[in-house]
């Protein structure tokens, strides 16, 4: 086991043999440039997803959040209302880092729980993924599992909920 110096970026070998030629010509050092990427990855995100008015919305003592119905691909499971990305804690950050959790901020506005929030930062070592981060059903596909760990960030206390829905329930006796 290799010890690191706290504060060193530990850089994977292929951005160590880039390092020379990042920003080359333009006079930009390796920190300016990873400083410049990590603000055009906080960049506002466009979505592909279109907001319906008929997604189910429900009031929590924070505010409304909007939810999506999907369809699961299984013989057993009928659908579900998914609200992702549901704040339980205000953000770790800054003064609250490493102390108790706090309850989150309220919204004014119907807040969307449609998509992923940011994972807490986790490392991802040749390509694999440790066993004990994900569900096993997770895991067979490392392409799908790898887009929803490259959003990291320490303000990563949210929830993702999943509410099974009344139709398209599938029974034993609708199985047979």
């Amino acid at each position: 086991m290799s010890m690191q110096r706290p504060g060193r970026l530990r850089l994977h070998p292929a951005w160590r043999a880039m390092q020379p030629r990042l920003g080359a010509g333009l006079g930009l050092d390796l920190t300016l440039l990873l400083w410049m990427l990590s603000l055009a990855q906080q960049a506002p995100v466009t979505t592909s997803q279109k907001l319906d008015e008929s997604d189910p919305v429900v009031t929590t003592v924070y505010g409304k959040l909007r939810g999506i119905k999907k369809e699961l691909n299984n013989e057993i499971l009928g659908p579900v209302v998914q609200f992702l990305g549901v704040p339980y804690a205000a953000p770790p950050t800054g003064e609250r880092r490493f102390q108790p959790p706090e309850p989150p901020i309220s919204w004014p506005e119907v807040r969307n729980a449609t998509q992923f929030a940011p994972v807490c930062p986790q490392t991802i070592v040749e390509g694999r993924l440790p066993d004990v981060m994900l569900p096993v059903w997770f895991t067979y596909s490392l392409e799908i599992v790898s887009s929803f760990v490259q959003d990291q960030s320490e303000d990563c206390l949210f929830l993702n909920i999943y509410v099974p829905t009344e139709d398209g329930e599938l029974t034993a006796e609708s199985r047979k």
